[in-house]
Order: structure tokens, then C-alpha cells, then sequence
């Protein structure tokens, strides 16, 4: 038995939409919504009301009108908590939480806030200290993935007959492939320029490491990729890697397609693992800019190319996604932010996108990450100690909610050089911590 039957005094899209994702989603349970009360009183099986107020003695969470409007417009909101979740939308004693849990959840879940604060970071991205989960302190913890265990919770003590979806924490390392190499292939005159700038900042460390691998066959110090395939390989972890293959900008450095070592390293990784695009920092407002890159990338690894992560996380909501269905990518990897670990739409679970312009749920499926690397080293100001500390207590939270636990990384990180130093054993620790947590299922 795992059917549901809800009262509601009216239906919409948000409604359904979070119901989907927290009840179907994250509990595995059917539902029913019906408008008549004789029919709600006279079932005899799991159900609950969600309403402005009770019909009997029923499950009752009571309802505040978010959900039905179909406008955009501020929120007014306060935090209240309920053992260890936290929500906004306060209710009455009536009801079985203290506040809106579904609510909460669809304002999180629907990145609302993104659509009416635009006060943006020097790259044109939203600000993390902008999101109500970080002004409410809980940015690190995946809210709505507690939300769904307060409900199952209360629904299995009133309907122990209830079957509920059994997840698995998983770990999934993922990489952006900003830069395949630190000199090489690179050509004389770029290498010439950094030989000059080496030697006026008096930075023989560079001078000494670029002339080991253009002279010497030196390993190129971003060259990791045998390192990231075989620990991945080691601790039986499926991976993901997005390559740059922009233009070369400002903001885009990585090599030229054209060049034939790097067009090798992208078919050589795209054998042993996924291979998504990682569009250019510009290409978020050109339909023409995506299609040409996702085309490069497919037209040298010879598959169909669906996964896309954001140059620089630089992306708007919704344009930015829309575009991407436009142009046929299905599953976008860029909800997160980069000053600031955590999750952002307050979810560890992958979530198909919904449009509060269009007010429907689109066919994008969004995979939150949960930190990235260089929010540590550059945001931050974390050593590797610290930042590994942080990762394992993350990883401890969504071991707990037992969800999805997505890290990005950047193969220039295991460079062991500078703020680098002590990264190559970060990784390897959060790949052996993850690989504990699940056999412990």
C-alpha cells in the first residue's frame, strides 16, 4: 500500500509539482487529489488534508495561498523549525508542522527568489547572501530532502500499511575541464609571454615548472586525468566531465579544438566516462553559441551530447534554461553557487525545472552540486584540512536524507602547487568517506 488521498480546496501547478517531487520523488508514494469532502471523509485509507482549514480529526497541513498564485511577487517570510528542519510560511497550532512544508519546499525547490533579487556578483550571477536558505543558515544541509523524512514520519505512524521508496546515498565526483593544460600546447608566444611575467613577479617556482614540461617532458602540472580515472576507478565511482570548448576569451582559455592532443584527451576520457559540455561564459545568451559548441564536442567524441554545466556557474533563470531545452540538452549540472558551498535550491535530488514565468514544470532535469573546489581556495580562503572537514560533514548530511551527493572538481586543482597543495589527498579521502557510507547500506 502505497496510495495517497488528498483533500485540496483547489488544484494547480505548483501544487502537483511539489507534491510530485516529495511525495512521488523522494517517498516513492502514489497520490489522489479530490475537491469533495464526502469523498475525502469516507475513505477508509492513508490520506491527509492540505487546506486552509480541517475537515475532522484528519492528518491536517494547513495551507497558505503561495501555492495557487500564479504571479511573482516578495515573499514575506519567517523561520520557524521543526525538530531538525527549518521552514517559513508560519501556520496555525492546527496543523501537523509548524509552518507550509510544501510551501517552503516549492519556494526553495523553484529558485523564486532568483526571479525578483538582481543584484548580482561582479560575473552577472546571483548572489548567494541574496538566497533564504543561506539567510536562513541552512545553505549546507539539503532541507527539502528532512522535509520529505518529517512527512514520512508522520504519515507511517498514522498509516503503518504505507510503503515508501528506499534511496541510497550515492557519490558523484564531477569535473570541469577549464583548462586541460598549464603549458602545454599552449604555443611559443603564450609561453614566451608567461616565461616574461614569471620572471618580472620574480616567480622561479613557474619559471622552473614551465621549462621542465616544455624542455624536459615534464608532466604538465594540470595533466591529472590518470590520477582523477584511476581513484575514480579505485572506489567504484561513476563520473562526469565537462569540457570547454568555447572560443578562446578573456573568460575561456582552455585549448583550441583544433589542436590534436586535446581533441585525443577528450575522446580518451569520453571512453572511460561521461563527457558533458561546459558552455563558455558568454554562451548562456546565444542559442547560436551553444548549438556550436555542443556540435565541436560531439563532432570529436562521436555521441550525442546531453549534459551541459555553466562556464563560471553564469547562467539566468529561466532564459538560460530554456535555452538549453531549446537546443536539446535534457540534464544541467550548474545549481549551485560559487562563493558559497551548499545547495541551492535546497536539494541534494535531481528536480525537473519549474518555469514560474510559463508557471509549468519543464522537461530539464537539474542535478544540484553540493560544493565545488575553488569556492574553497578562492572564496573562502580554506586549506585543504579545513576544506575537507566541510565536504565530509556535507556528505554526512546527505547520507543522512540518504540522497545524491555531487561534487565538482577541476583537474588543475591536483596541481599540488600553491593553494593546491594536500587536494590530491582531499579527493581520495572524499572518495574512500563516500565508498564507507555506502556500504554501510
Amino acid at each position: 500500500m502505497n496510495k495517497l488521498l488528498i483533500y485540496t480546496e483547489q488544484k494547480s501547478n505548483r501544487l502537483t509539482y511539489i507534491f510530485d517531487f516529495l511525495l512521488t520523488e523522494l517517498l516513492g508514494l502514489n497520490y489522489e487529489l479530490t475537491q469533495d469532502i464526502d469523498t475525502f471523509t469516507s475513505h477508509e485509507g492513508p490520506k491527509f488534508s492540505y487546506a486552509s482549514q480541517p475537515i475532522a480529526d484528519e492528518l491536517f497541513f494547513e495551507a497558505v495561498p503561495f501555492l495557487y498564485e500564479t504571479d511573482l511577487v516578495l515573499q514575506p517570510v519567517d523561520f520557524c523549525e521543526y525538530g531538525k528542519s527549518t521552514g517559513f510560511y508560519i501556520v496555525s497550532e492546527r496543523s501537523l508542522m509548524p509552518f507550509d512544508v510544501f510551501a517552503s519546499a516549492f519556494f526553495m525547490l523553484s529558485c523564486y527568489n532568483e526571479y525578483l533579487l538582481n543584484k548580482k556578483d561582479k560575473y552577472d550571477r546571483y548572489r548567494a547572501s541574496q538566497s533564504m536558505n543561506y539567510r536562513a543558515g541552512f545553505l549546507d544541509k539539503p532541507m527539502i530532502n528532512y522535509y520529505a523524512l518529517d512527512l514520512k514520519k508522520i504519515l507511517s505512524d498514522k498509516y503503518p500499511e504505507l510503503v515508501f521508496k528506499k534511496n541510497n546515498f550515492e557519490y558523484l565526483p564531477t569535473f570541469d575541464i577549464d583548462m586541460a593544460y598549464s603549458f602545454r600546447e599552449k604555443g611559443f608566444a603564450v609561453n614566451l609571454g608567461g616565461f616574461l611575467r614569471a620572471f618580472l613577479l620574480s616567480d622561479f617556482k613557474e619559471i622552473k615548472s614551465r621549462y621542465g614540461v616544455l624542455f624536459r617532458n615534464k608532466k604538465d602540472p594540470f595533466d591529472n586525468f590518470d590520477f582523477i580515472l584511476g581513484t575514480c576507478k579505485k572506489y567504484a565511482l561513476k563520473t562526469l566531465f565537462f569540457f570547454l570548448v568555447g572560443e578562446k576569451s578573456q573568460f575561456d582559455k582552455n585549448i583550441s579544438v583544433e589542436n590534436e592532443t586535446f581533441r585525443d584527451l577528450i575522446k580518451d576520457v569520453s571512453e572511460q566516462a561521461d563527457v558533458g559540455v561546459h558552455l563558455s561564459f558568454r554562451s548562456h545568451i546565444s542559442n547560436d553559441v551553444m548549438h556550436t559548441e555542443i556540435d565541436r564536442l560531439e563532432e570529436i567524441t562521436g555521441k550525442k551530447i546531453t549534459s551541459n554545466r555553466f562556464h563560471y556557474l553564469r547562467f539566468i533563470i529561466p532564459a538560460s534554461y530554456m535555452r538549453l531545452i531549446k537546443i536539446g540538452i535534457t540534464e544541467e549540472y550548474s545549481m549551485g553557487h560559487a562563493s558559497r558551498v551548499g545547495f541551492r535550491a535546497a536539494t541534494c535530488t535531481p528536480f525537473y525545472f519549474f518555469n514560474l514565468i510559463k508557471n509549468e514544470k519543464s522537461p530539464l532535469k537539474i542535478y544540484p552540486f553540493a560544493f565545488m573546489d575553488t569556492t574553497f581556495t578562492h572564496y573562502n580562503r580554506l586549506n585543504a584540512e579545513e576544506a575537507q572537514e566541510k565536504i565530509l560533514q556535507m556528505m554526512k548530511y546527505v547520507k543522512e536524507v540518504e540522497g545524491p551527493f555531487i561534487g565538482l572538481w577541476h583537474n588543475s586543482s591536483f596541481c599540488e602547487e600553491r593553494q593546491w597543495k594536500g587536494w590530491k589527498e582531499v579527493f581520495e579521502a572524499v572518495a574512500e568517506n563516500a565508498m564507507a557510507l555506502t556500504k554501510e547500506e
